[in-house]
């Protein structure tokens, strides 16, 4: 199986990574041009088509894509699926369902890769994972559309949330519906996996939405990898949701592994973004993971257990990078993660 996905050229990125071995990774893949701009919450300028070449198409390995009808979103959604090689755990393969699977996917797929030969190198098990990832068919600008009804909570009140650009908004829980009663079972009639492994990974609007996913349906998955996460969205509603949560969790613990991770320059604006780059500072991005962290780190223990990861030299455009490779492990090979015992 084999899946082609048209790549935009690579951006040249600090990068700080965890080994050896993924360094040399990464270093192929942005000389292969496989890394892809993040999805921020508002449009992004396209490039100009690439001319075609004579040449076959680069394709990925044991990889497939499929549409499926949402009766809950009201729209068609683009899965990409890359299988791990050899047999299926008796159990079942463990999943990480992948936000904005059209930027991600690609790098992602890579990553997953070299985790068992890195995981041998370290002497530790690592389950590699179904990766899917999750998009939309069609123009790029109905994308943006779409995530910005998909990844964004349901609000009471939506008529001023600080997004200028999407037309509809707070579809969350919608998507999670397809996602949980729609998309899981169309995959679990394609691959054997595992419905007790299973991660929920987004940036931005994505990670916003796994934060809404984990505070109002925290047993929906076991772990939870929320990069670069949106709380600043319509005053910070996410953090009402927060609220609730803690008051039900003093009542029943969690089982759950949540990382939040960010980048350390998120709050400094670019010269060059203009009036954009204003709103950095406004949104505290970095403070507003901070704070969430520490305070769902004093919960941890037991079944729950919180990580925290600031990326020093990255902002909100590169810190979906290592928040992809640092996901991975917390997920599949928690051991070989920066600070683990």
């Amino acid at each position: 199986m084999s899946l082609f996905i048209p790549l935009a050229p690579a951006r040249s990125l600090g990068l700080r990574l965890l080994n050896p071995l993924l360094a040399a990774r990464f270093h192929v893949l942005l000389a292969a041009g496989l890394l892809t701009a993040s999805c921020a919450s508002g449009p992004v300028s396209r490039a100009a088509p690439v001319a075609r070449v004579d040449g076959a198409p680069v394709t990925l390995q044991d990889t497939f894509q499929f549409d499926l009808d949402s009766t809950h979103t009201g729209r068609t959604h683009r899965l990409y699926v890359a299988v791990p090689e050899g047999p299926a755990p008796a159990a079942g393969h463990p999943v990480i369902y992948l936000l904005d699977g059209g930027a991600h996917f690609p790098t992602l797929e890579r990553l997953t890769r070299a985790l068992p030969r890195l995981a041998r190198g370290f002497g530790v098990a690592a389950a590699t994972p179904v990766i899917v990832g999750l998009t939309y068919p069609g123009d790029p600008a109905h994308s943006d559309q779409a995530r910005g009804e998909d990844y964004t909570p349901p609000a009471p009140n939506l008529s001023n949330t600080g997004d200028r650009f999407s037309k509809k908004q707070g579809g969350a829980d919608r998507f999670l519906d397809f996602l949980k009663k729609e998309l899981e079972p169309a995959l679990a009639s394609r691959l054997p996996i595992d419905g007790s492994r299973t991660a929920l990974m987004g940036h931005s609007y994505g990670g916003l939405l796994v934060l809404h996913a984990f505070f109002t349906r925290p047993t929906s998955f076991d772990t939870f990898i929320a990069g670069s996460p949106s709380i600043w969205w319509n005053d910070r509603y996410v953090l009402t949701e927060k609220k609730a949560f803690l008051e039900r969790f003093a009542r029943t613990p969690v089982k759950a592994r949540v990382l939040l991770t960010v980048g350390g320059l998120e709050q400094k604006p670019r010269k060059s973004e203009g009036t954009r780059g204003m709103f950095a500072a406004e949104r505290r991005m970095v403070d507003n993971a901070r704070e969430l962290a520490v305070e769902l780190e004093a919960m941890g223990g037991g079944d729950f257990a919180v990580q925290y990861l600031e990326f020093p030299g990255d902002d909100h455009y590169s810190a979906w990078l290592p928040m992809l490779s640092r996901g991975l492990l917390f997920f599949s090979a928690p051991s070989l993660l920066p600070g683990a015992d």
